[in-house]
């Protein structure tokens, strides 16, 4: 549900709350129980997406920086760096055996900045 959303670029926690028919600090409190933000679960979202078009496409960076609503390719880039601890171009320069075959994911949990 949040792939969907964050394509359309209205991702907010009040929005996702609604569709899951709780109040959006209902949805805060849950995430918390989890030791998550609703900030983290997005930028988890946004990482597997970049990791999978970056790995599986050829599309420029800035691309796929606009198709995840950065303003900037520089901001995405960023963002990258610190989910996967790898450039784009590193990431995507990556033999896709190292992940037994099945594609390239990012690590289990997003870095804390």
């Amino acid at each position: 549900m949040l792939r969907v959303e964050l394509n359309k670029d209205t991702c907010k926690a009040a929005m996702i709350a609604s569709l899951f028919a709780v109040s959006r600090r209902t949805l805060s409190r849950h995430l918390k129980a989890e030791g998550r933000t609703f900030r983290q679960v997005i930028n988890e979202v946004r990482c597997e997406i970049a990791c999978m078009l970056i790995a599986k496409t050829d599309l420029p960076f800035s691309q796929i920086a606009e198709a995840l609503h950065y303003t900037a390719p520089s901001a995405f880039t960023r963002a990258f760096r610190r989910w996967t601890g790898q450039s784009p171009t590193a990431w995507r320069s990556r033999p896709l055996g190292l992940t037994g075959g099945s594609g390239r994911r990012p690590h289990a949990r997003l870095r804390r900045p």
